[in-house]
């Protein structure tokens, strides 16, 4: 079989509006022109729909036409290189998600590893900012905690309280094993205000939380909307 055969017979195989780039396509990785050249040819005869640069989908037919991939699709796009998972969504999107804030987002934001951008595909925009950690998916839900409390003074549409009890049901649904990770991962990765908020959540709870007052100045105040009756240990991690 030629490698434009190949690469057809794959294409065949995606369903309608499925994004995919030159890395889910057979034989890229020993003969990339020849791959580039055939796909050409086929945005040329429409088979194949280019939705930016090294990116593709097979068109939807609908009543007025073909029609783009969904809004999920196109996020996905975003998250994946190739089979290679590059980001997660943060921002105001995961907060809606998480039934932190009922505002809906117009644009959705994506923590990747790689540089700024934007990108506006009509029915959704994405923003593209640089993730602080190192990628992976089994960590996914551990960044989203740690985004939480970054931004907790600016989600909109909620009580600061309200998040902080919301994270701490959260964070107590991990394993201990996870636990562990999210600690570590705050300690190398965060912001001093994201540790001392993990750290209130740990202590409530008589957990243990050397390692992150460890990383904190002790001189160091955070002005917090907290509530002392509900988190009476805040004075103990500086949150004012």
């Amino acid at each position: 079989m030629s490698i434009s055969q190949a690469v057809q017979s794959r294409i065949d195989t995606l369903p309608p509006g499925q994004v995919f780039g030159y890395r889910d396509l057979p034989d890229y990785a020993v003969a990339p022109l020849a791959v580039a050249q055939t796909m050409s040819r086929m945005v040329s005869s429409g088979r194949v729909k280019r939705l930016s640069k090294g990116k593709f989908y097979v068109p939807r037919k609908g009543i007025l036409g073909s029609r783009k991939p969904s809004d999920s699709a196109l996020v996905r796009s975003i998250l994946y290189d190739g089979e290679r998972l590059r980001g997660y969504v943060t921002g105001l999107a995961l907060f809606n998600r998480l039934g932190l804030t009922t505002q809906v987002p117009r644009t959705v934001t994506v923590a990747i590893e790689g540089g700024r951008g934007k990108k506006d595909f009509g029915t959704i925009r994405i923003k593209t900012v640089p993730s602080r950690f190192p990628v992976r998916e089994a960590d996914i839900p551990l960044f989203e905690c740690l985004d939480v409390l970054r931004d907790i003074k600016t989600i909109p549409d909620t009580d600061f309280n309200q998040v902080l009890l919301t994270m701490k049901d959260r964070v107590f649904s991990l394993s201990e094993a996870e636990r562990r990770r999210l600690v570590e991962l705050a300690s190398e990765y965060d912001t001093p205000q994201v540790r001392a908020l993990l750290g209130l959540i740990l202590d409530s709870d008589g957990q243990e939380v050397a390692t992150l007052k460890s990383t904190l100045n002790p001189t160091t105040v955070y002005k917090l909307p907290i509530d002392n009756d509900a988190w009476p240990l805040a004075k103990d991690w500086n949150i004012r």
